[in-house]
């Protein structure tokens, strides 16, 4: 039976989860505190601005995200046998968050639509 060995990640990739970890979670106390945030778009587009409910949604998915990051750092360090456990919950995160953040985009879209005017000739 072979030995088991704990997963090693490299200092660089530990490094780079916990700054975008970190910035994930400054993005999410940005928008709580500001009550909106506004993710700017690429070229023409003005981007998306975030307001109540599709913000929480969207504050949420920022959170769920930091948290997949800090799961590798701790897999790192927790010497058991129990990777299989820390990838479960990875891929959770990241279905959990992709939802969030696509459900954040939706709200904030139909939230958005301005009404339909309606042109009649008076009869």
């Amino acid at each position: 039976m072979d030995k088991y060995q704990a997963n090693h990640i490299p200092v660089a990739e530990r490094l780079f989860n916990l700054v975008w970890g970190i910035g994930l979670l400054v993005v999410a106390y940005v928008g709580f505190a500001e009550q909106s945030f506004h993710l700017p778009g690429k070229g023409a587009s003005n981007g998306v601005t975030f307001e109540g409910a599709a913000l929480w949604l969207f504050i949420a998915a920022a959170v769920i995200g930091a948290i997949n990051l800090f799961i590798t750092i701790a897999d790192h360090y927790d010497k058991r046998d129990n990777e299989h456990w820390y990838k479960q919950v990875s891929r959770f995160c990241v279905f959990l968050g992709v939802a969030l953040a696509i459900s954040a985009v939706t709200v904030q879209f139909l939230g958005n639509q301005k009404e339909p005017v309606i042109i009649s000739n008076g009869s």
